[in-house]
């Protein structure tokens, strides 16, 4: 996969969790979770994923961003990278910050704990490899092609 399609995969990864995540019946209650003081659309979504409206409007938005960089005209292998990096870190942080009961909650605002340290993570890591891997492998293999046209 190319850093391009993790931009647009990921992106619509995103927008579809955190719209979905917006749908009542798709969250429940709130008995055992941390008492935050943004509590609205707060609950497990999917009975896994701690969330209030937060982390929805934030995947929401990453999601846009995503796929406007996959379908930005002349320049959209960079935005795919710069997307990509931005959700390894972005993810990464959260992720970590998930891990400690003194950051889980963003201060009462925004849950990070539970299965949020893993999608985080896993977002992370995703993000990291299209971001800075990846990058290097699709910039090798142009430059080996671009060296074969030239020997021809």
């Amino acid at each position: 996969m190319s850093t391009r399609n993790f931009a647009l995969i990921g992106g619509v990864v995103m927008l579809v969790m955190g719209c979905l995540a917006l749908v009542p019946v798709l969250n429940s209650g709130v008995d055992t979770l941390p008492v935050l003081y943004v509590n609205t659309s707060y609950g497990l979504f999917l009975d896994l994923f701690p969330m209030n409206i937060l982390n929805k409007v934030a995947l929401i938005i990453f999601g846009l961003a995503g796929m406007a960089c996959y379908f930005a005209k002349d320049q959209s292998f960079r935005y795919s990278k710069i997307f990509s990096k931005t959700v390894f870190w972005v993810m990464g942080a959260l992720a970590i910050l998930g891990l400690f009961p003194q950051t889980n909650t963003l201060s009462g605002y925004w849950p990070l704990f539970g299965y949020e340290v893993i999608a985080h993570g896993i977002f992370a890591v995703m993000g990291g490899y299209f971001g800075y891997l990846a990058i290097r492998e699709q910039t090798h293999h142009h430059h080996h092609h671009q060296h074969g046209l030239h020997e021809i």
